[in-house]
């Protein structure tokens, strides 16, 4: 019969996973040198994540349309870093971890973050919607679209006509 390698042999993950079970009870509570790297990788990037937020809301509060849409790459950049490192730090928020509490209190500190910039954005798109729908308005009325003549008729002929000088004393 062909002899069956034990678990932690199989892979990295078995690998982290007798590392945990050794370190229990240790200050790390359980953790591994690698999660300790991945927390401490993530608490990183919230930080910056952080950071960014701020800049970019005192960019919408100067109302510098420019910086904030200049700040698009850098914010996908660290999207996908939050991304790619979430999966490998997620277990350990909500265990009982002492190394975990800063990240909780960035995580929460981020969200927070993320909820005044995104107001801050809805107010922008909004205002904008309002100049953009203002204009449109204008357009239609100073248009020559519902020129009627004394009888009621659409008029067909208007043409721009450009005023001459003593227009006013004329008329």
């Amino acid at each position: 019969m062909i002899g069956v390698p034990p678990a932690s042999a199989l892979s990295r993950l078995g690998l982290r996973l007798s590392e945990r079970k050794a370190r229990q009870g240790s200050s790390t509570s359980g953790l591994t040198q690698e999660d300790e790297a991945n927390l401490e990788d993530f608490e990183t990037i919230v930080s910056n994540m952080i950071e960014f937020l701020r800049k970019e809301q005192n960019a919408l509060a100067a109302n510098d349309i420019g910086r904030v849409a200049s700040y698009f790459e850098e914010k996908v950049k660290l999207l996908e870093a939050i991304e790619r490192r979430q999966p490998v730090v997620e277990p350990f928020l909500t265990a009982d971890v002492p190394v975990a509490v800063q990240l909780r209190n960035l995580i929460k500190e981020l969200s927070e973050q993320i909820a005044t910039n995104e107001r801050l954005l809805r107010g922008m798109a909004e205002a904008s919607r309002t100049i953009v729908n203002e204009i449109e308005h204008l357009r239609n009325r100073q248009s020559l679209k519902g020129v009627y003549d004394k009888s009621g008729q659409l008029r067909g002929d208007v043409s721009v006509q450009s005023a001459a000088k003593g227009f006013e004393k004329k008329y």
